[in-house]
């Protein structure tokens, strides 16, 4: 029975979420600059064949 289940299971996992994309995600932070005594970055992401930058943001004090 939990045989069954398990299968049953996988089939309705197997429709609700997609398969993976072959394309490997990839994510990495830039410096934008450093300003007021803070040190500004942002997120970058290629997925999908197409590169995303988010905006920059304060995340450490510079020199520090």
């Amino acid at each position: 029975m939990t045989a069954v289940l398990g299968r049953l299971g996988d089939r309705i996992l197997d429709k609700l979420v997609p398969k993976a994309s072959a394309k490997a995600a990839a994510e990495w932070y830039v410096h934008c600059y450093c300003r007021e005594r803070s040190d500004f970055r942002k997120i970058c992401t290629t997925a999908g064949g197409q590169t995303r930058c988010g905006s920059c943001y304060a995340f450490r004090i510079c020199g520090g």
